[in-house]
């Protein structure tokens, strides 16, 4: 049984894998403020809830975007488990090429994204994250990651539009009937949601005339990848658990 974990700035996802199939998953609120024995209280707990036998754990890997976490959950590993774990990085041989400007700034869940992207679904390829921020990762004929687009996050700009704009409550994202809307909460969510998928829309439309190429794979994950995956014309899958699937099999292949 292998542990997968994704530290994200707004969420930590830990998954535990067994015969390549993802078994469970727990998605926790990023905490930077949290101890090492905090953090394995909080695992071991869940772990007992689900009646997982940590014992049968063979092996640790994880990705982070979050500096004083990559060193919590190091140690957490280490001191409760004794496995050494592994960490994605840009400096990790993969086996695919960062065809970037600076491969160690990339992000260890867009190398996920890019590598599971590439080996499940086909390549090239376009991966769509959308967490705190929304990402854009694009991966080659042969696999390598070759760049992408940074936007803000859906709900990072919601929250911040609906903190800045006394009039506005706070909405809820469920897709609207018709993009004119007849009240506040209609035109919200209108212009958040269907302004996301023309977005993205527009961006894949934009990398692949780029590229030249035709019709790809175009795969999005994360936060509400499953709600503009319903409204976009360009996504082709929608995929909850791509990024620690992308863990799992850099882990895989790297033992």
């Amino acid at each position: 049984m292998i542990l997968a974990i994704d530290i994200g700035n707004t969420n930590t996802v830990l998954g535990l894998f067994a015969n390549s199939q993802l078994i469970e998953s727990w998605r926790l609120q990023t905490e930077e403020s949290r101890t090492i024995d905090e953090s394995w209280a909080i695992f071991r707990q869940l772990a007992m809830t689900y009646k997982i036998d940590l014992t049968a754990l063979r092996g640790v890997v994880f990705g982070s975007v979050v500096p004083k976490l990559t060193f919590i959950f190091r140690k957490m590993s280490t001191k409760y488990l004794q496995i050494e774990p592994l960490e994605v990085n840009g400096g990790l041989d993969l086996g695919i090429e960062l065809l970037v400007e600076s491969p160690r700034e990339v992000g260890a869940d867009r190398i996920a994204n890019s590598y599971a992207g590439g080996l499940l679904y086909g390549k090239p390829a376009i991966v769509v994250d959308f967490g705190t921020a929304t990402a854009y990762d694009v991966i080659d004929e042969k696999g390598n990651f070759i760049g992408g687009a940074i936007a803000p996050g859906i709900e990072t700009s919601a929250n911040y539009l609906v903190e800045k704009a006394a009039l506005l409550h706070r909405i809820d994202f469920t897709v609207p009937a018709n993009s004119i809307g007849t009240n506040t909460q209609t035109n919200l969510t209108s212009g958040i949601l269907f302004g996301a998928a023309d977005m993205v829309d527009g961006m894949v439309y934009r990398i692949k005339k780029e590229k030249g190429w035709g019709d790809i794979p175009v795969v999005v994950t994360g936060g509400l990848g499953k709600v503009i995956a319903g409204i976009s014309r360009s996504i082709t899958k929608f995929d909850e658990n791509l990024t620690l699937k992308g863990l799992y099999h850099i882990y895989k292949d790297c033992n």
